[in-house]
Formats: structure tokens, sequence, C-alpha cells
């Protein structure tokens, strides 16, 4: 059982890390915090929901398409609305993509309802015995293809041209800038690439749990994750959404029902009385 448990929370662990780390991408460069984010999650895994099973679209096609729009909303939100507020102030972003978020929760909502919607899985099939454990191949999926995600971006990020720009940018904006970085391309890109890791995120969670306008709130858990591995760092978010995936799924083995909602809550505050910055967050010291 415990086994089984362990896995299953690597799963749920895979998604919280995907929508992490598009959080922090999106904040390392533009220092925009996006509580819409779960909302790109949601809608882009309706617009997957409508080509699959509504029109009929194979996933192998629907897929490239759901992943093409969600970048392009994060491309549209970023310039017509972040770019604009990006030399105001962090309480004026927050709100701005809390209103988007709601703007697209009511979209969501005219056009699909609130109803709860079965999503057809990505990997079908009830178990796979694995050395004695039963593992469903929708769980063995999710942690296989977060892997090949994370692996893509970390390849991305550490072995291409845009990527050292987008990590250059990160660093010292205007550096980045002296040295010929395309900066205001370098944020539609970061947003895009958000936009991309929302949308697997969501058509990965959406066979396992359900589909409904609900799913966006996965946001706040995201944003725990991304404080627990130490805020603004990409391998943090990962090790953040993995421990309150395992977490999230053992725990409940040990402790009443009625206190399962806080574990992530719990483990937030365990480990920030530990270590304040999150596990890999840098201490920073201001000159008086």
């Amino acid at each position: 059982m415990f086994v089984e448990l362990f896995i299953d929370g690597l799963s749920v662990g895979s998604i919280y890390a995907l929508v992490s780390v598009g959080l922090v991408l999106v904040f390392q460069s533009t220092r925009a915090l996006n509580f819409s984010h779960g909302d790109f999650m949601m809608i882009s895994t309706f617009v997957a929901y409508a080509l699959v099973v509504q029109f009929g679209v194979p996933f192998l096609f629907a897929i490239p398409v759901v992943l093409g729009f969600s970048a392009l909303l994060g491309v549209v939100v970023e310039r017509f609305v972040i770019r604009r507020l990006m030399s105001g102030s962090m309480p004026a972003i927050i709100m701005a993509t809390l209103g988007i978020g709601y703007m697209l929760q009511g979209t969501a909502s005219t056009i699909w309802t609130d109803d709860i919607f079965a999503f057809p899985r990505l990997f079908p099939g009830r178990f796979v015995n694995i050395a004695g454990v039963r593992v469903t191949p929708q769980s063995i999926g999710v942690v296989v293809t977060t892997i090949l995600v994370m692996a893509t971006l970390h390849l991305f990020l550490t072995r291409t041209k845009l990527g050292t720009g987008f990590r250059a940018l990160t660093q010292n904006r205007t550096a980045a800038a002296l040295m010929g970085v395309p900066i205001t391309r370098m944020y539609a890109l970061a947003w895009a690439i958000g936009g991309v890791l929302a949308a697997i995120a969501g058509v990965l969670l959406a066979p396992t749990l359900f589909l409904s306008t609900g799913m966006s709130e996965i946001t706040f858990t995201a944003i725990m994750c991304a404080i627990i591995g130490g805020f603004g760092k990409i391998y943090g978010a990962i090790i953040g959404g993995y421990l309150v995936g395992i977490f999230s799924s053992i725990l409940p083995l040990y402790i009443p029902s009625d206190l399962q909602a806080i574990i992530p809550f719990v483990l937030l505050m365990v480990v920030l009385f530990i270590r304040p910055t999150g596990i890999l967050g840098v201490k920073t010291i201001k000159k008086v």
C-alpha cells in the first residue's frame, strides 16, 4: 500500500511540478506572479475536451493544437496586459492576473457550464503489476511524461541560444539587454512556455481527477510548491511539487480525513521554519 501511494504521490507531484515551474518561469522573466495560471490550465483542458470528445479529433492531432492555443494565450496576456503594467506595482499585476483568471473561468462556465466532466485517459488500462506493486498506466504515464518535459526544458535552457538568453535575462535584465538579448521576446517566450506547461498539466490531471472550472484552484498549491522549493528557482519548484504530492498521498494513511486538506500548508510552514528561503532559496543580505 505504501509503495502504491508513493507512486500515486509522484503522479500528483508531477502535476504540481509542471504548474509550479510555469509560474516560476513567468516570475523569473517579468516579475509577475500569475494568479491566472491555473485558469490557463483549465481553459486549455476544456479546449482539449472539446476537440477530443465533442469533435472526435484524435489525441495525436488535438494535443499540438491545445499546446499552441495555450502558448498563444500566454503571449497575448503578456503582450497586451503584463507588459503595460511591468513599470507599475506588483499588486497591480496580481489584480490584473486575478481578473484574467475570472474572465477565463467565466468563458469556460458559459461555454461548458460548471459541471464536472469525464476526460478520456491518455494512458488507458486498469493496473500494471510491477514487482508485486499495482500501478495504473495513467500514473506511470504522467510521471514519465513529466520527466521528458522537464528534461526537454532543461536542455532548452542550457543548450540553446534562446535558453541562454533567457537565463541571462533572469540574472540581470540590464546586462542581458546590453549583450543583445531581445528582452521583449524573452518575456513572450516565458509566458508561452508557461502556457504550454499549464496545458500539459491539465491534460495529464483531468483523466485522473475530473475536468471542471474548479481545476484552476491548483494555482495556490503550485505557489506553495514554489515557495517550499525556494521561490524563483525552477528546480526548487520541481522539488516542492513532488514533496507536496508525495506527502499529500501518504500522510492520509496516518491522519484523520478532516486534516488532510491542510497537509500542503503544514509542509510549507515546516520547511519555512527550518529554512525561511525555501529548500533551494538563497539568503540575501541587505546593506543598511
